[in-house]
This record gives C-alpha cells, sequence and structure tokens, in this order.
C-alpha cells in the first residue's frame, strides 16, 4: 500500500492521461530524504502489475530518479522467491543494512512482466546529446543486469553487493526532480556506509539546478578523469546556493563563496566515523580551484603519483578578521606556517575547541591567557626566535595527531627550530604548561625556551 492510501497494485492500473496522479504516488513513496526535523517514511519496494506493461517504467524513472541518479528495477514473478527478496533490500534500514539504507536507490518490481526473471540498474542518461554533439560517448546509456542464473533464485549476497557497486550515476547531475521540484542532494549516499570508494565532488555556482549549462561545462572538463576513476570515486555535481550551505559548513568545504568553481576529492568517504579522537580531518582530501585543462591534468597527474598535499579544510575561508594577537592558524596554512617557518624558530602553537558546543570550557580562559603571552613575546627583543600561535581545532582541521579532538583544555605543542623533518619528529606537547596555563608558569616556559636555544646558537 502505498503512503497516499492507494493500493500498490492499482498503481499502475492508468494509462498515460493519468500519469500526474501516478508520479505523485511515486514521489510520496520515494526516497527523497526529508528534512531532518522530518520522519522518514519506511522504505518499501515499489510493485507494479502486469495490467500497467503499456504504460512502461517511464513514470517510475521520472519520479524516482532524483536526486540519486539511478533506479534498480527487477522484471520477477509475483511471490516467487526473487520477488520476496526485492522486497526485503528494498525495505532496509539503518538498522538491518546501513549501507544498503544509505545507498538510497529507489527499486521496482514488475511483476508478471516477462517470461524470464531479470534484474537491472537503469542510470539517468540526461545530456547524451551534449556529449554526442562534443563527439564524446553518453554516459549510462545502458543498463547495467544482475548476472544472476536464468531459472535459479538470486543469491542475497551477490545481489546486495552487486547494488553496492554499481548503484552510482556515472556523474550525478544537479537535475530538477517530478514536477519541476528541487530535491537535497544525497548526503548520505556520498558519504554514508553505502560508499565505499571516494567521493568527487565539483563545486559550481549557478542560478538554480535548471541552469545546466554551467555543471556540463565543468563535468566536461573532467570527462575524462571521471571515466577512468569511475570505479573508484563517486562524481556529483554539488551547486554553491544557500540551499547547500548548512552541508557545505560541516563537510567544510566550498565555503568561500567569492569562489566560482572548485572540485574536493575525498578518498574513504563513507568511513570518516571510523576514528580515533586524534583524527582531525581526512588526510586524503584533495582541492582544485582552477578548471583550466592544463591544472585539471596537472592535478590528476600528482593524484596517481600520490604527491598531491592533503587539503586541510576550515568552516570560513576567506578573509577573516583576526581577533587575537597570536599567529591565528587555519586548516589550509598550518603545515606551511608551522613547519614551512624559519628553520631559526621555535612555535608554541596552542590547540582550542573555540566553539562552546565542543565542551572545552577551559578554553575561554585559556584563550585569553594565551593572547597575553602573545602580546608579551611580541615586544620582548630577548625573545624574538619564539613564535605564539594558536588553532581553532573547532572551525579547523589540522595534520596534528599528537592532540585530542576532543579537549578540555587547551593543549600547547612546541615545535623546535629546525628542517620541517626535524620540526616533526622532535616536537611534543608541553603537558605542564596544559594544564596549568597561567600566564606566569607560560612566560617562565617561554623565557627557558628562548634561553636554551640562545645557548645552541652560542655552541655553534
Amino acid at each position: 500500500r502505498g503512503s497516499i492510501g492507494i493500493p500498490r497494485r492499482e498503481c499502475y492500473r492508468m494509462r498515460s492521461e493519468r500519469s500526474t496522479m501516478l508520479l505523485s504516488l511515486f514521489a510520496a513513496c520515494g526516497l527523497i530524504l526529508a528534512p531532518a526535523e522530518k520522519k522518514e517514511k519506511p522504505r518499501e519496494l515499489y510493485e507494479i502489475s502486469s495490467e500497467n506493461v503499456d504504460v512502461g517504467m517511464e513514470p517510475f524513472y521520472e519520479g524516482n530518479m532524483e536526486p540519486f541518479g539511478v533506479v534498480c528495477v527487477g522484471y520477477v514473478k509475483r511471490d516467487s522467491p526473487n520477488h520476496m527478496l526485492l522486497k526485503e533490500l528494498a525495505a532496509a534500514t539503518k538498522v538491518s543494512d546501513e549501507a544498503l539504507y544509505d545507498l538510497q536507490i529507489p527499486m521496482a518490481a514488475a511483476l508478471d512482466w516477462q517470461e524470464e526473471e531479470s534484474l537491472q540498474i537503469v542510470k539517468r542518461t540526461y545530456a547524451a546529446k551534449l556529449w554526442e554533439a562534443i563527439e564524446l560517448p553518453p554516459l549510462d546509456v545502458a543498463p547495467i543486469e544482475f548476472p544472476g542464473k536464468a531459472g535459479k533464485a538470486w543469491k542475497k549476497k551477490q545481489l546486495r553487493q552487486w547494488l553496492l557497486d554499481n548503484g552510482w550515476a556515472t556523474i550525478n547531475y544537479r537535475i530538477a526532480g517530478y514536477q519541476g521540484k528541487k530535491q537535497p542532494f544525497p548526503f548520505w549516499k556520498y558519504f554514508g556506509k553505502g560508499n565505499a570508494g571516494g567521493v568527487g565532488l565539483i563545486m559550481v555556482k549557478m542560478k538554480d539546478v535548471h541552469d545546466f549549462g554551467v555543471q556540463f561545462r565543468a563535468v566536461r572538463a573532467f570527462r575524462s578523469h571521471i571515466d577512468k576513476l569511475e570505479k573508484k570515486i563517486r562524481f556529483a555535481v554539488v551547486e554553491k546556493s544557500k540551499s547547500t550551505l548548512e552541508m557545505r559548513q560541516a563537510l567544510k568545504l566550498g565555503t568561500d563563496d567569492d569562489i566560482e568553481s572548485e572540485f574536493f576529492l575525498i578518498e574513504d568517504a563513507g568511513k570518516q566515523d571510523q576514528v580515533d579522537n586524534h583524527w582531525h580531518g581526512n588526510p586524503k582530501k584533495y582541492r582544485l580551484q582552477n578548471f583550466s585543462e592544463e591544472a585539471i591534468q596537472s592535478f590528476f597527474d600528482a593524484y596517481y603519483a600520490g604527491k598531491l598535499p592533503t587539503f586541510w579544510a576550515s568552516v570560513q575561508e576567506g578573509k577573516v578578521a583576526l581577533q587575537w594577537s597570536d599567529v591565528q592558524l587555519k586548516g589550509m596554512d598550518f603545515e606551511t606556517k608551522v613547519y614551512g617557518a624559519d628553520k631559526e624558530v621555535g612555535l608554541l602553537v596552542a590547540f582550542f575547541n573555540d566553539n562552546p558546543d565542543h565542551g572545552c570550557q577551559q578554553c575561554v580562559h585559556a584563550r585569553k591567557v594565551w593572547d597575553d603571552v602573545a602580546k608579551e613575546v611580541s615586544r620582548t627583543k630577548a625573545l624574538k626566535r619564539i613564535v605564539i600561535a594558536s588553532l581553532d581545532q573547532s572551525a579547523h582541521e589540522h595534520p596534528e595527531n599528537l592532540v585530542p579532538n576532543k579537549l578540555g583544555q587547551a593543549v600547547v605543542v612546541y615545535y623546535p627550530p629546525g628542517k620541517a623533518s626535524q620540526r616533526k619528529k622532535r616536537r611534543q606537547v608541553l603537558h605542564a604548561l596544559s594544564e596549568s596555563f597561567s600566564f606566569d608558569s607560560i612566560m617562565a616556559r617561554v623565557k627557558d625556551i628562548a634561553f636554551d636555544l640562545a645557548e645552541d646558537e652560542e655552541e655553534l
């Protein structure tokens, strides 16, 4: 029974002139994720009787293809073992099968439509003529057939894995859904348990999802690499608009709206919760902001060679007013300003969680103390080889795994003078400072460090 009260076996007893009501049912029953405050309806298999063969599957495609770019259709005998298996998989919950639940692939059973039972994944074929016009093969034209044996019951384990492996559009454009409605980006499809690979997000500014030219030009620039990586990376377009701002802020990606186009490549996108308390961002995350042919080729050459620098993200990008007197580090410049600093200086970096929601109550007091320390060091000539810096973990990712992600108090790490490799090897947490965090104790330690540096210089 559909969610608006019409029995499913009646759904397809309509002809094409009544397709509007049919599509309304599909959209109402579909997997389109509702806003967070609304409870999602239980998922189930769409069952379409043989009386509706002449209507075809187009109404189902039209009502359910967006925003996922892919659906699954089984041609089965009513109440057969394969029909029952599809019903089970289509009704996956976060508890029963989290990976399949996050995959978000609408599934339908065409009952008694064909003599032989078969199963296929059908993907969106949007822009096929545009690809042909520039002499490139269209994407996702042919359905993907499940390799089951004729006349044999399908095996659940094999079918489930087939869905997880193939339930992806080669490139998931942002297209208006049923009746021209804009659907939210399917976040959990790409960042949930159903994705065993990576994600390639092509973020572009556009007026709305009807502004397809902007999407196509960006995708065209990446086409050769999309073809090469389609089994490893799930590519999708994300519009830089108000509707995606909350998601972009949560990901710390594409938050500077002054930038027209950006590309983010994220490996192991669905495994970001499998981390410990010293994980501060995915180290296999990369960014490109230049969509020229040369820049894209250079980016992927470095990626294939394993030489791309990690993109450590920040909640807010662009010009940000400096609130404190020390060197305030951001995700993207941490390694440059810490490991790439002058070889003659030592750096004291305090790590805070300034967002009160992150539970570091001591960080408020510690911030003020650290600011007083920075002012004192900056006006003391004898301390010129000491750099006082800080990073707000609640706003910026970073590579420092000596520091816990959840802080009860600010943590200070000392990076001694030397080359980047030496600085990284000899860095240490100053536990005594972190525990007391008083101006006097910190300044005493700063002066000790400065004295040691001066002694080392004299010996040289």
